[in-house]
């Protein structure tokens, strides 16, 4: 038996997708290339949400968050990526935020007055 589910979904990451995903997570899997399209070049990476490949286009706010990883989008394979939907300009949109676990400074820095790490 084959599930239709997917012939039915967009290829790329939708808000709608988002808000149906259990994990709300990705990886990149592909650092992608730019597109032309209807509202002019767009970077168009693939990432694996809930293990299956969508294309993925990031807006300027996401791709402002993803360079945290790096400005070259071969350093944002592999990576895992955080997605949620908000209201841009009176539309849903899809926000990406990188996964990136605190330093150790930053988690010192966490640390109440008084109180050791270890």
């Amino acid at each position: 038996m084959v599930d239709s589910t997917q012939a039915t979904e967009s290829e790329f990451v939708t808000a709608e997708l988002v808000e149906n995903s259990m994990t709300k997570t990705c990886v990149v899997v592909d650092p992608g290339s730019y597109e032309e399209t209807d509202f002019g070049t767009r970077l168009t990476i693939k990432v694996n949400l809930d293990g299956k490949i969508k294309r993925y286009r990031p807006n300027k706010e996401s791709a402002l968050n993803l360079q945290a990883l790096g400005k070259d989008t071969v350093d944002w394979v592999g990576k895992k990526v955080f997605f949620d939907t908000a209201l841009r300009s009176g539309k849903k949109a899809v926000i990406a935020t990188p996964d990136i676990p605190k330093t150790t400074e930053a988690l010192v820095e966490d640390v109440p007055e008084g109180e050791s790490v270890a």
